[in-house]
């Protein structure tokens, strides 16, 4: 007879094949197509109102609010297009542009800022994009589909 330890090889190949095969396949393919969205700001408020108008548009959407929790989450999974303030704590925007230029070359960045463009592209240059806030969500709205359109 054997024992539980030889039988569980046998029980987890059950346990995950039946999970694998109710797997809403349809969902799994949507996920794998989505754009992802990576928002970098320390205002909650403006991640928040981005996460929701940018989900509504069919894009993946993820938050950070600081360099630290943007450089975690560049590093464990593929990011199409980053959304990036200038002005934020400890590590600021034209640093955190730096290092997503040296390490995710392919990642295309928005500078999004209350500073006027050339401001920023003064602050930030060679950025894929220059977004100011007060311009409102339909310009953004363009900026973001045209660079996914791109890639």
């Amino acid at each position: 007879m054997r024992t539980h330890i030889e039988r569980l090889p046998e029980y987890y190949e059950k346990k995950y094949k039946q999970r694998f095969e109710d797997l809403d396949w349809d969902w799994v393919k949507e996920m794998s197509t989505r754009r992802r969205l990576l928002v970098i700001d320390d205002e909650t408020h403006i991640t928040d109102a981005y996460q929701r108008i940018f989900s509504k548009e069919g894009f993946e959407v993820l938050t950070a609010s600081n360099a630290m929790e943007a450089n975690e989450i560049l590093a464990w999974g593929k990011i199409d297009i980053v959304l990036l303030d200038i002005n934020m704590p400890e590590v600021d925007g034209t640093d955190l542009f730096e290092l997503i230029r040296a390490f995710y070359k392919n990642i295309k960045v928005v500078v999004s800022s209350v500073y006027p463009i050339d401001e920023q592209r003064e602050r930030v240059k060679d950025a894929d994009a220059y977004f100011d806030k007060s311009d409102g969500k339909d310009a953004l709205l363009q900026i973001i589909s045209s660079l996914s359109e791109e890639r």
